[in-house]
């Protein structure tokens, strides 16, 4: 069954990914990681939002990266795989959370497509 808000949020993370994806393949001294970063911090935070939505379930206030994996793994052992606790960043929003090594951000960005792979595809019958 289709569902819009998630649809959207998945496409935005998509997007996000791919600005992260691109930022990544420059020569590391032209890397703007703060770009990278921003970008797979939040293209995560969407696809955990939209597995969640597809699940009928609210995201708990305050929303933080954190918060949403938590519920995603109540819902769905799969989330587990996902490991934040390198995120200097996963309960803050401060600009000083944020990091700068490219292979820090790299790292980040792998996380992100990790997530999508959990949280957009379907469960596999066991």
């Amino acid at each position: 069954m289709k569902n819009p808000s998630a649809d959207m949020l998945v496409q935005e993370a998509d997007k996000l990914v791919r600005f992260a994806d691109e930022e990544i393949q420059r020569a590391e001294e032209d890397v703007i990681t703060h770009s990278v970063c921003f970008n797979a911090r939040q293209s995560i935070i969407n696809y955990l939002a939209s597995f969640l939505h597809r699940q009928g379930v609210e995201p708990v206030k305050p929303v933080t990266m954190a918060g949403l994996l938590e519920q995603c793994q109540n819902i769905d052992g799969r989330f587990n795989l996902i490991d934040i606790s390198e995120f200097g960043c996963k309960h803050d929003d401060k600009p000083e959370a944020y990091c700068l090594g490219v292979d820090k951000v790299a790292d980040c960005l792998r996380i992100a497509k990790q997530t999508r792979a959990i949280a957009v595809e379907a469960a596999p019958a066991y």
